[in-house]
């Protein structure tokens, strides 16, 4: 059987691992592994495999790159550039992640599947940003236009079913994977569990957003209730009222950098739970990326986390009402039962294995599009 043609359509920047958290770069590596041919549609980072003048590549870059979405704006060329490639290429089907504004500058009859974690309606209330009609345009017509919409959640496609009318019949739920290359040996992942010293591990850019104050809360309950532990935080400095000697703090890790990445992964290997107090998220891959280290989540009940998490399993879901308090006494609660604490490690990387990984992603994806052609 010949090899499907897919065109893996964005404007942004798919082989930069911190492009929307390497979501990209991930989807773009794990469809190599399905029996298609990915061929690459609008990708400024690569002119040359583009076919489009270095001028042309500039104003793209300089005019969408460095401006992240959904406040972004496409070069008026950059349809031009499209059409030229898809004259140059026969195409089965075309993969338009999070490209609602391409897709506006995208003619064609080739079936179209559309992926996004969030819709507009969703983002706007979610993160408190101030509306703009242009881009819910942009999301209305990528909707109801793709052949088959994908989203990571539950959370997601009912704002596309409600919001914007989408068919339940052509939307999927597949959930995303972790944006990591090395998954440690199952029995690797184990060798925490052994350990008195609780590691908690808050990673975020924002420090308010993500629930650093609840974060920082359940450490302090967790020393007032006799718990040996320690917080370490990646991805932002905390405010200067936040100070412990419990506290260790690193501000920035950029996965492109393989010593920093296998910093990252080693600091992984060492962390007993993920203390996720998010006030407001979509589809966080940080639970993906710490379920496949073995390491079970305690998080709020916000946005899509409910399709990822397991009560139970991979982690726990508290309330926004919670407080540090709660999280603290749940958190003992699991760790200091050594075989509860064992069988949530299990279990966590079992989500990851059967669920929450690029492999499983892609072969949904491919599945997709043979019912396309």
């Amino acid at each position: 059987m010949n090899k499907l043609n897919i065109g893996f359509f964005s404007a942004q920047n798919y082989l930069d691992r911190m492009v929307f958290s390497g979501t990209l770069y991930q989807m773009y590596q794990s469809l190599h592994s399905v029996p298609i041919n990915l061929i690459n549609l609008g990708n400024p980072y690569v002119p040359e495999v583009l076919g489009i003048s270095g001028k042309i590549w500039r104003k793209i870059k300089n005019n969408f790159i460095k401006k992240p979405p959904p406040q972004n704006s496409v070069d008026p060329q950059f349809s031009q550039v499209i059409q030229e490639q898809l004259q140059r290429h026969s195409l089965d089907v075309i993969f338009a992640p999070v490209a609602s504004q391409e897709m506006q500058y995208l003619e064609t009859d080739i079936p179209i599947i559309y992926l996004s974690d969030v819709t507009h309606k969703l983002l706007v209330e979610t993160y408190q940003l101030e509306d703009n009609q242009e881009e819910e345009q942009w999301e209305t017509s990528a909707i109801l236009r793709a052949n088959k919409l994908v989203y990571p959640s539950q959370w997601a496609a009912n704002s596309a079913i409600q919001d914007y009318g989408a068919n339940p019949e052509k939307i999927e739920i597949v959930p995303f994977g972790a944006n990591i290359d090395t998954i440690p040996d199952a029995q690797k992942i184990m060798d925490k569990c052994g350990v008195s010293r609780c590691h908690l591990l808050f990673i975020g850019r924002n420090w308010e957003r993500k629930g650093g104050k609840f974060a920082f809360d359940t450490l302090t309950s967790l020393l007032d209730l006799g718990v040996d532990a320690e917080l370490l935080v990646v991805g932002c400095d905390p405010p200067p009222e936040y100070k412990h000697e419990k506290l260790r703090v690193i501000p920035y890790l950029d996965k492109n950098i393989p010593e920093q990445r296998e910093k990252f992964n080693h600091l992984l290997l060492e962390s007993h739970f993920l203390i996720f107090p998010t006030r407001a998220d979509c589809s966080p891959i940080v639970i993906c990326e710490t379920n496949a280290y073995g390491i079970p989540v305690v998080t709020t009940d916000v946005g899509g986390i409910p399709t990822i998490i397991k009560n139970g399993r991979n982690g726990f879901m508290l309330p926004l009402s919670a407080s540090g308090q709660d999280y603290a006494e749940l958190i003992k609660a699991s760790f200091s039962d050594a075989q509860q604490y064992e069988n949530l490690v299990k279990d966590s990387r079992s989500e990851y294995e059967a669920r929450l990984n690029w492999q499983k992603w892609a072969e949904r994806m491919y599945e997709l599009m043979l019912e396309l052609t």
